[in-house]
């Protein structure tokens, strides 16, 4: 009887790490989601960044040609 009540409280151990652990799995799940948003907007901020650039550098050499 001893045995069976000390599996049973192993058993509701691993099942409560388990259910912690899954949490924790969709707080990281959740935390890469943003962190890739982020990162897809700077890429989009960077490449708006090097039109500039490229724009920039186009207008000077039109300026200095005239």
């Amino acid at each position: 009887m001893e045995i069976i009540e000390t599996l049973n409280n192993k058993i509701d151990k691993l099942i409560h790490d388990y259910e912690k652990l899954k949490l924790e799995n969709l707080s990281l799940i959740q935390e890469l989601e943003k962190l890739k948003n982020e990162n897809d907007e700077l890429v989009r901020n960077n490449q708006d960044m090097f039109l500039r650039i490229d724009s920039t550098l186009t207008l000077i050499k039109a300026q200095k040609s005239e």
